[in-house]
């Protein structure tokens, strides 16, 4: 199903995959309008840029000079050119390319960073069922990439609060990583599964993650770090482990290799950990520095972790401070669809009705109300 022309090629990948602008947008990384416009042949984008968003779904640009001349000096290339084919590539098949698979992970976060986890879920779901028959199989790299894309997007399910949904594919993304022999896919598996349970205020089951994960052998210092993580947050939420929990925050120490959002998510986890225990000097300067890190980064950590600043302020019954952090929230909750920062707002609003006489507190509610979606 060859094409000579960019329009006639993205309405034959359409046509041959079912897919919608809307989906195959999705797939290449672009805006719906971008696929829209160029299937029409308005927008005329440069070669190198159409052969990586292809690439991405498994086609290429074949070309094909009308010289035999190789010094066909650069200024004449376009004439130059006999023909353009955008045809479907003869390497792997992309879901059946580990490279390809672990690419889109990467995206999934990218996007799930920058947007939260409710705009990306259907995306992430779509992959995860393409991935499907790779449990039976024996090629462990893709079994380990496909474990990274399930890992992701269990992630994304939890931030969309949809958490039988990431359960399921926190247990898929453990098991892809058990048949691939991947430790370390194992351990983010276990750490995704330990955070699930900890925003659902099961505690045990967040231990029982988190130690199923640091039992694991040879893990990276980072992967380590994350699940001693998990299991201080877990520890937080049972009565009587306060010593337990705040021994493994100890622990952390400073971590190698994350990345900014992971060490921005690190701190404030940390943060919102020390506050579940009533820490809450520690706690404000922990979810501060998360805050800055996070403004850097991820606009979805950044409001996240904002909604966290103002409900341990709260919590430790300092209203001016938590009026100065709602109505800063107010304003940037916008910016991402987030169900966990949804529930958030809600709760801070609950919150927030204890010091109602206080006109910053209330300014403040008010504001925030406004943005709560409907």
């Amino acid at each position: 199903m060859d094409a000579d022309v960019l329009p006639n090629a993205l309405k034959a990948i359409m046509t041959r995959h079912g897919w919608s602008q809307v989906e195959l947008a999705a797939e290449l990384g672009v805006s719906q309008s971008w696929v829209s416009q160029t299937s029409r042949g308005v927008k005329d984008s440069g070669i190198a840029k159409v052969q990586r968003l292809l690439d991405r779904i498994g086609w290429e640009v074949r070309i094909t000079p009308k010289t035999e001349n190789d010094t066909v000096k650069r200024r004449h290339f376009v004439s130059a050119v006999g023909s353009i084919a955008f045809v479907p590539s003869p390497k792997t098949a992309p879901y059946q390319d580990p490279e390809y698979v672990r690419t889109l992970a990467e995206r999934l976060a990218q996007d799930r960073y920058a947007q939260g986890g409710i705009p990306v879920s259907s995306t992430a779901l779509r992959h995860l069922k393409k991935v499907g028959f790779v449990i039976s199989g024996k090629d462990r790299k893709l079994q380990s990439a496909a474990s990274d894309l399930a890992c992701e997007a269990a992630r994304i399910f939890y931030d969309a609060r949809r958490y039988d949904v990431a359960e399921r594919a926190g247990s898929f993304a453990f098991e892809l990583a058990r048949r691939a022999g991947d430790v370390n896919g194992q351990a983010a598996a276990c750490s995704a599964l330990s955070r699930i349970s900890i925003d659902r205020g099961h505690g045990d089951r967040g231990i029982m993650y988190a130690r199923q994960g640091l039992a694991l052998p040879d893990l990276s210092p980072s992967q380590r770090a994350w699940l001693k993580l998990r299991m201080a947050r877990s520890l937080a939420l049972v009565g009587g482990r306060e010593r337990a929990a705040r021994h493994r925050l100890a622990e952390l120490g400073d971590t190698e290799g994350l990345s900014p959002y992971e060490k921005a998510d690190m701190k404030g986890n940390v943060g919102v950990a020390l506050a579940r225990m009533r820490a809450y000097p520690d706690a404000h300067a922990a979810i501060a520095e998360a805050v800055a890190l996070s403004g850097q980064c991820s606009p979805l950590l950044l409001v996240a972790y904002k909604a966290w600043q103002a409900e341990a302020a709260l919590a430790a019954s300092e209203p001016l401070m938590a009026a100065e952090h709602m109505a800063v929230l107010a304003r940037i909750a916008p910016m991402v669809s987030s169900a966990r920062v949804n529930a958030h707002i809600a709760d801070i609003l609950g919150m927030s009705t204890r010091w109602s006489d206080v006109s910053e507190v209330r300014q403040a509610s008010e504001h925030l109300r406004s943005v709560q979606p409907e």
